[in-house]
């Protein structure tokens, strides 16, 4: 069989950029719920307020979990890296 080359440094790299970029999401879906909820209480009506704070509540908890997967994604490009690496170094060189 012929050997797999893996450059695990580049997927323990691209699993940080990748958590980072999820926690930064997440960030954004927790002011993006605030913001919406100030603007629905601005509103005036509530009717239309509840609607835009139902709108922007949904679309916060989207973007929330959007960035769960993305930091999974990270944690898992992370942990394959240290796997392939792993193996690597325990390999019996012929």
């Amino acid at each position: 069989m012929p050997r797999i080359q893996v450059d695990t440094e580049s997927l323990t790299a691209g699993g940080a950029q990748q958590s980072a970029a999820g926690g930064q999401a997440l960030e954004a879906a927790g002011a993006l719920e605030a913001a919406i909820a100030a603007a629905a209480d601005a509103v005036g009506d509530a009717g239309a307020g509840g609607a835009v704070g139902d709108w922007g509540a949904t679309w916060s908890r989207s973007l929330a979990a959007l960035a769960d997967a993305t930091m999974r994604t990270g944690g898992n490009l992370t942990a394959a890296g240290m796997t392939y690496r792993e193996t690597d170094e325990g390999q019996m060189r012929t």
